[in-house]
């Protein structure tokens, strides 16, 4: 039940990226739905989860699924923002037989800063952030950076979204790696160093009237090669999918 929860709210966070900082329009919402979402681990199944959502902002300070910040810079162009963000990766070895041996793999909170670049076209925004591991799990970094376009016709919202993250050796090594001391017949040592993960996300929403909003999205994430070649890993990228309805307050 403690894995279930935490793929939820790592999921959120997906969800909530068309809430953004530099968007002009303020969107406070609370509601659920259901998620569908692949594990990249060998003989871990696709998990079908509920899912809340949870948006909002209050002066500098804001939440943004499970991302917490505080914006202390702002103008027509730029956001800037410290953050927190809970990172909800690893699996525990009864999750499967593949798994079964490998000591358990926990989360973390991770820390860092976020800007975002209102470009000179309409609705597009450039963004990237880096993040560290404050807990001593991975003791790794992750640095990501993407672009968005909101498009909106009526009561319809679309919001694609490419971007890559780099995660660093020892993050990649503690979620991915095998250890000398993890080592069975047909899982060798595995030591990967640092990886490239683009992503891809497309989402929607539609206002059934002045409160009510369906949310759906389409993300779709490819891991790096050197994710890709451990012993541990059996795809080569994660797919999620996410229908809801939320209320506007």
């Amino acid at each position: 039940m403690l894995r279930i929860g935490l793929l939820i709210v790592l999921l959120m966070g997906i969800c909530s990226q068309v809430f953004a900082a530099v968007d002009k329009e303020v969107l406070n919402l609370a509601g659920a739905g259901m998620i569908v979402s692949t594990r990249p681990y060998e003989g871990v199944k696709t998990r079908v989860s509920p899912l809340p959502f949870l948006t909002g902002e209050y002066k500098n300070f804001y939440i943004k699924g499970v991302e917490m910040g505080y914006r202390f810079f702002k103008n027509e162009d730029w956001a800037l923002s410290a953050i927190v963000v809970p990172r909800f990766m690893g699996y525990s070895s009864e999750d499967s037989s593949t798994l079964s041996g490998m000591d358990d793999r926990r989360g973390s909170v991770d820390a860092g800063v976020k800007a975002e670049y209102a470009l000179p076209w309409d609705r597009v925004i450039l963004g990237g952030k880096v993040l560290a591991d404050t807990l001593g799990r991975s003791d790794g970094l992750e640095y990501e950076l993407w672009l968005r376009r909101s498009f909106k016709w009526n009561i319809v919202r679309v919001v694609p979204s490419l971007g890559v993250r780099y995660q660093s050796k020892s993050l990649v090594d503690y979620y991915y790696g095998v250890r000398d001391s993890e080592v069975r017949a047909g899982r060798p040592a595995y030591t990967p160093d640092g990886a490239m993960v683009p992503f891809a996300n497309m989402l929607f929403t539609t206002g059934l009237s002045k409160r009510l909003i369906v949310v759906t999205m389409l993300g779709v994430e490819s891991l790096g090669s050197t994710i890709r070649k451990s012993p541990i890993i059996d795809k080569n990228y994660v797919v999620s999918a996410v229908a809801g309805l939320t209320y506007r307050f």
